[in-house]
């Protein structure tokens, strides 16, 4: 009898262990236990990486958002709610969204290097048509700077994160703090007087 009951507490002891271990990251993460998260990694990693790869195609955009994707299952692990699945799915959905947000990010880029190419062929045409006249030289380079210099820095700062770091109007907004609608307003206003303040060197 002795000897049943030491092996039903053992069983439950086994049950509760395996209970205790069902969340493996999320435990480390909140226990601060960087080597019982380290075998957490390893665990996971391979499969969120194999996702990753399949949307960006690139081994570099893929390793860089599954730190990001680990890094935030580190600081924000309380937020793991179990009833919602398990902790490869969560890490999934991160990475998921972080890879298709980096993917997207890759595609406007690319779209406003070439808006961005096009208004310079357009410049450098009319600076080649200048010639050897220094003070058609001079303007057209006196428009651009100013084109620029002249936009207000809320304007100037909007257009630069779109343009050059391929954020969207949303992203933006996240950003600087600011509301979307405003920065949608900041980012048609500055386009508007950059082609208005060029318009004239285009029609040449």
């Amino acid at each position: 009898m002795r000897t049943l009951r030491v092996a039903q507490r053992i069983g439950l002891l086994a049950i509760r262990s395996r209970r205790l271990t069902t969340h493996p990251l999320r435990d480390a993460a909140v226990a601060g236990k960087t080597s019982d998260f380290g075998a957490a990694y390893d665990r996971y990693a391979p499969v969120v990486y194999g996702l990753l790869i399949r949307i960006l195609r690139d081994p570099g955009d893929a390793q860089e958002i599954l730190q990001e994707t680990f890094l935030t299952a580190w600081t924000d692990a309380r937020k793991f709610d179990p009833a919602r699945g398990s902790e490869l799915a969560w890490l999934i959905a991160m990475a998921r969204s972080r890879g298709i947000d980096r993917l997207r990010a890759k595609q406007r880029r690319g779209q406003r290097e070439e808006e961005a190419g096009r208004e310079i062929s357009i410049v450098r045409s009319n600076v080649d048509s200048a010639g050897s006249d220094p003070v058609a030289f001079r303007e057209i380079r006196v428009a651009v700077r100013s084109a620029l210099q002249e936009l207000p820095e809320a304007q100037r700062s909007a257009l630069e994160l779109a343009y050059f770091d391929g954020l969207s109007q949303s992203e933006i907004a996240t950003r600087l703090g600011e509301p979307l609608g405003t920065i949608k307003t900041r980012t048609n206003l500055a386009m508007k007087k950059l082609r208005e303040r060029l318009g004239a060197f285009r029609s040449r």
